[in-house]
């Protein structure tokens, strides 16, 4: 059962839009992804959730962005990133977002990602990601296009990138193309904060981890 900030039941909305556009039925999703029926039609209804390899799977063989499943952009033309007339609060005009404002969402068995941008952006994904103590290392590898930057602010990141593997401490960054097979956990008795930031698309295209 997803956590009680995680707004599995909106993701689910847009996952059964997505999949009905694409024309495929819950069986064929799911064999495509490598999970079950049941799982995909759990998702769908919010009382179940992905991974991230898992939500990637199903952006890629839907057609869609990551953000058009978590968070369609939803700010009026003109107001996003653009200066706000004079005397307007930053965070009335879409630039500021307070830190009690994050949309959060628990991925199963892995982060907790928090968006640090007021709407999805288009092409980019800019968000802290928690990795609870003690989480094993995921059982598949993440692939996706785009190109990832990550940051850790506290706790030791179990990283591997293309077969080599290392742990990133509190300073640490790594930059990496999002096509190589890559894995992140923590099996640290300590809770791990890190600041990503993905492009969706190297020439100008989908989000991070597990």
């Amino acid at each position: 059962m997803p956590d009680l900030d995680t707004p599995w039941n909106t993701v689910g909305e847009r996952l059964r839009s997505a999949r009905t556009t694409a024309g495929m039925s819950v069986r064929e999703l799911a064999r495509r992804i490598g999970v079950s029926a049941s799982h995909v039609s759990q998702v769908e209804r919010g009382i179940g959730a992905f991974s991230v390899p898992a939500l990637y799977s199903v952006a890629r063989e839907l057609g869609v962005s990551m953000n058009e499943l978590l968070d369609p952009p939803a700010v009026p033309a003109g107001v996003r990133g653009s200066r706000p007339p004079t005397g307007r609060d930053l965070a009335v005009s879409g630039i500021v977002q307070r830190a009690a404002d994050h949309p959060v969402i628990k991925l199963s068995s892995g982060p907790r990602w928090s968006r640090l941008t007021v709407v999805g952006e288009p092409d980019a994904e800019f968000l802290e990601v928690v990795y609870a103590a003690g989480t094993p290392a995921p059982a598949d590898d993440i692939r996706h296009q785009g190109r990832e930057y990550g940051i850790v602010i506290s706790g030791r990141l179990n990283v591997v990138v293309d077969g080599a593997e290392t742990v990133l401490e509190p300073g640490d960054s790594i930059v990496f193309d999002s096509h190589l097979p890559h894995r992140f956990w923590n099996e640290s008795d300590e809770d791990v904060r890190a600041i990503w930031f993905v492009r969706d698309r190297i020439t100008g295209g989908s989000v991070p981890h597990a």
